[in-house]
C-alpha cells in the first residue's frame, strides 16, 4: 500500500473518529437529553465512573487524540520523512490510542458489562490507525538501518 493510500486511511479514520468524540463529548456536556444508541447500553457507559479518565471526560480525549492524529498526517502529507518527529509522534499516538481502546473495552466488558456502539465504533478506529501507522514505523526502521 502506498503512502498515499495509507495517510487518506489515517485521515478518514481520524476525521470519524473526531466526529464521534465530539458527539459524545457534547453528550456529555448536557447537550443532548438522550444519547442515540442503536443498540448497547451507551448511557449505562457514559455515565459510569469510568467516563472520566484523570479528571477529563473520555470523549474530550478522544477529541484530542483523533485531532492530533489528523494534524500529523497533515504534517506527514506535506512532505515530512515518515521518520521525522511528526512520524514518530503519530506511532506514538497510534500505540497509545490502542491501548487506551483496549482498556476502556475491557472496563466496558468485564466491568460494568455494558458495551455502548459509539465506543466500540472508536475502538475500531483506533486499531485501523494502528495497523496503518504500524508498517510506517517498520518500513522507516528498517531504511533507517539500511541507510547505515
Amino acid at each position: 500500500m502506498s503512502a498515499a493510500a495509507r495517510y487518506r486511511g489515517v485521515s478518514l479514520f481520524a476525521l470519524v473518529g473526531l466526529f464521534v468524540s465530539v458527539y459524545l463529548l457534547l453528550y456529555h456536556m448536557g447537550f443532548y437529553g438522550v444519547l442515540a444508541c442503536g443498540a448497547g447500553s451507551c448511557e449505562t457507559v457514559q455515565a459510569s465512573k469510568y467516563a472520566k479518565f484523570l479528571g477529563i471526560s473520555v470523549p474530550a480525549w478522544g477529541v484530542a487524540f483523533y485531532g492530533a492524529v489528523f494534524v500529523l498526517v497533515l504534517m506527514l502529507q506535506a512532505g515530512r520523512e515518515e521518520t521525522s518527529l511528526p512520524g514518530r509522534l503519530l506511532a506514538l499516538a497510534a500505540l497509545g490510542g490502542l491501548c487506551f481502546s483496549a482498556y476502556l473495552t475491557a472496563i466496558e466488558l468485564f466491568v460494568l458489562h455494558a458495551v455502548c456502539m459509539w465506543c466500540v465504533v472508536s475502538a475500531i478506529l483506533a486499531v485501523g490507525i494502528f495497523l496503518l501507522v504500524a508498517p510506517w514505523r517498520a518500513l522507516g526502521r528498517r531504511e533507517e538501518q539500511a541507510a547505515t
